[in-house]
């Protein structure tokens, strides 16, 4: 089941900004690399064109004073694999930088933690020993919901590279659309799909960077797409949807024509994706159409399945079996979890903190995904609370803890209605226990197209990169700064720069030069507030979800300010900063706390959409009640109750300082206080 955690990953003031902290790191006697070398490749051992490509795309000067980088690993098959040994030894001097790794892919990964290194300035000399906690360190892009290019694809891939994550899984079909260009059932691909020669160059471009593709269709459930291509696959006609949310809409398992295309269609996947994984789905499966179908519910009868959930496990079983008769390993989602579920197949957990164990339990080997919903704009801190290892205790805890986060107040009703997933019940322990794998990182697309996806993954992605290689960091990491100071690094290690990109996506949805203190100041409300809107979200809570509409559909525009922000506002680093050093009694950073609060006083009533008047009105009234602090007009009662009034949702809009601003208030004692 889970092993016993390790020791907490440390962060030193040698290389601090590292993402993942390595393992083990140790000064050296002698002078740093100094910054402008030109790394020379020279292999010690075969030459290798993957590590030589590697080479090439390190951030180091293209002229300047030569220094060797020699590597030195041994061969590697044309293909990562679970369990492939990554671990390195990196060694920085001045005169030379040596690789060793007894793989290729080990090689890589010192790589990467070089490309880091690689910051523009000297590099202080140091013997760097590494090696992953976990062997599957993932991340799934929903390419259903919006369609992502070849060209993002391959971005994405660079930048896990850098951060050392190893899969790659591609959700390809859902309700909305279908991407995979199938030669036997061609009909079922949407007019944006991928070609096989796409997906062919994008395999190699991943194996290259020692990353794993592992591609996803969704069945029974989420086939909206299928039926409308094939509509005889399911027990009832399914329109076209452009519609978020669980679908009735499902394909009819009894019909042996539709386990035939399931398994032809798996057999296609095969061949175009060569790792040993192969995703099945599985997950929200709409009872109604199999419950109200007469023929459904005599297939049940003859061969004794009890309900729905029986019903499915058979399928999935079918489907499994298909997936390894084509030698390779079946994955689900944990709704496939059933008593007679093979243990062969994989469950991914995404519901709650429990489902991971009640895989492991069963016998099933796991993957943890459910802290980990970049589409649901949690900050970097509160997926860092949740390593995949902790005693299944821990995380229930941590679920309850958020819910007390003054940051997810305005949706902590919404939280609390997952603990239902709690009450799940388990299958019986098994005689072997499953094995953990890792964990994978999960971005639905529903808000989410190309020109955003670099936002939502990379302001974020590098601590869970950091959480899946290196274990969960001590108490007192400044995360937050780690976080800016990889992110100003971006554009020199991946061509990735989100400052710029939220810049521009926020010009062209109209916002003028004054009103950049707001947009600095402004984040997208958390979990699926925007996605739900108010109606839905309560409408869930209530256990009525279906009949209610949503705010978003697959055609819904995403170029409002809201769809560019990060998921954390630009300034909160600065401000926490500023914050903390005040309290301290920095009087230069109580000036410059003064000059934030005066520039927000003093916003333009009009600079941008309309959308953003209220927004900009609240964060004139937070800059007038900061400054009533600072001048010890405001008391603490009064300070509280109005930032508790300015913490609220303005729309889709949340006040990013305000959380920070209540705890510094909490902490310092204001005039007359004693």
């Amino acid at each position: 089941m889970v092993a016993q955690r390790g020791t907490a990953c440390i962060v030193t003031a040698l290389l601090p900004n590292l993402m993942p902290q390595p393992a083990r790191r140790a000064a050296l006697d002698g002078p740093p690399l100094p910054a402008g070398v030109r790394l020379v490749p020279r292999f010690d051992c075969a030459r290798s064109a993957r590590l030589e490509a590697a080479c090439a795309r390190l951030p180091a000067a293209p002229s300047g004073p030569p220094v060797p980088l020699v590597l030195d690993c041994g061969a590697s098959p044309a293909l990562p694999a679970l369990d492939d040994d990554e671990s390195y030894r990196l060694t920085i001097a001045a005169e030379a930088v040596t690789v060793r790794a007894a793989t290729e892919w080990g090689a890589l990964r010192g790589l990467a933690t070089l490309t880091q290194c690689l910051d523009g300035g000297p590099v202080p000399a140091v013997l760097i020993e590494d090696r992953p906690r976990f062997p599957w360190r993932g991340l799934m892009l929903d390419v259903a919901r919006h369609f992502l290019s070849p060209a993002a694809l391959h971005r994405t891939l660079d930048a896990m590279a850098v951060f050392k994550l190893n899969v790659l899984h591609l959700h390809l079909s859902d309700d909305q659309a279908f991407r995979f260009p199938s030669a036997r059932f061609p009909e079922l691909a949407s007019p944006a799909h991928y070609r096989r020669d796409e997906l062919d160059a994008l395999v190699r471009a991943a194996a290259d960077r020692g990353i794993r593709v592992v591609p996803e269709l969704d069945v029974p459930g989420h086939a909206t797409a299928w039926l409308t291509a094939r509509p005889e696959w399911g027990s009832r006609p399914a329109p076209p949807s452009r519609r978020f949310g669980v679908h009735q809409a499902c394909l009819d398992p009894t019909r042996p024509a539709v386990r035939e295309a399931v398994r032809v269609l798996f057999g296609e996947l095969a061949d175009v994706f060569p790792d040993a994984c192969l995703h099945l789905g599985g997950d929200e499966v709409h009872p109604a159409w199999w419950s109200e179908d007469e023929a459904v519910a005599a297939f049940m009868a003859e061969h004794g399945l009890a309900d729905v959930a029986a019903l499915q496990a058979w399928f999935t079983a079918e489907v499994a079996a298909a997936i390894a008769a084509l030698g390779r390993v079946p994955l689900g989602w944990d709704e496939v979890l059933h008593p007679g579920l093979p243990t062969s197949v994989a469950v991914q957990a995404w519901r709650g903190a429990t489902a991971r164990d009640r895989a492991l339990l069963a016998g099933h080997d796991c993957i943890v995904s459910a802290p980990y919903y970049l589409d649901l704009m949690l900050p970097a801190d509160v997926h860092a609370r949740f390593p995949p290892d902790a005693p299944e205790a821990e995380l229930i805890e941590q679920e309850n803890a958020l819910l007390r986060d003054p940051r997810l107040a305005h949706v902590a009703a919404g939280m609390a209605w997952t603990h239902q997933w709690r009450e799940v019940a388990g299958p019986p322990a098994a005689p072997r226990p499953g094995r953990l794998l890792g964990a994978e990182a999960c971005l639905w697309a529903e808000l989410v197209d190309e020109a955003v996806l670099d936002q939502r993954l990379w302001g974020r992605l590098p601590a869970l990169a950091e959480l899946f290689w290196s274990g969960a960091v001590a108490a007192g990491d400044p995360l937050r700064a780690r976080l800016d100071a990889v992110r100003s690094n971006l554009p020199r290690w991946t061509g990735i720069d989100l400052d710029a990109a939220l810049r521009a996506g926020v010009e062209a949805a109209g916002v003028e030069p004054a009103w950049w203190p707001l947009v600095e100041a402004l984040e997208p409300v958390k979990w699926y507030g925007r996605l739900l809107g108010e109606t839905a979200l309560a409408a869930r809570i209530a256990g009525r979800e279906m009949p209610q509409s949503r705010p978003y559909d697959a055609d819904t525009p995403l170029n409002r300010v809201v769809d560019h922000l990060p998921c954390e506002c630009r300034v909160a680093g600065r401000l926490g900063r500023l914050l903390d050093a005040e309290a301290a009694g920095d009087r230069q950073a109580a000036g410059t706390l003064r000059a934030l609060a005066e520039g927000w006083a003093a916003l333009p009533d009009r600079a941008g959409p309309d959308e953003l008047a209220e927004p900009a009105r609240a964060l004139r009234r937070l800059g007038d009640e900061l400054l009533g602090v600072l001048d010890g007009r405001s008391d603490a009662a009064a300070a509280g109750q109005a930032l508790a009034a300015l913490g609220r949702p303005r729309g889709e809009y949340l006040l990013g300082p305000v959380p920070l601003l209540a705890d510094w208030l909490a902490r310092r004692e204001l005039p007359g206080e004693s």
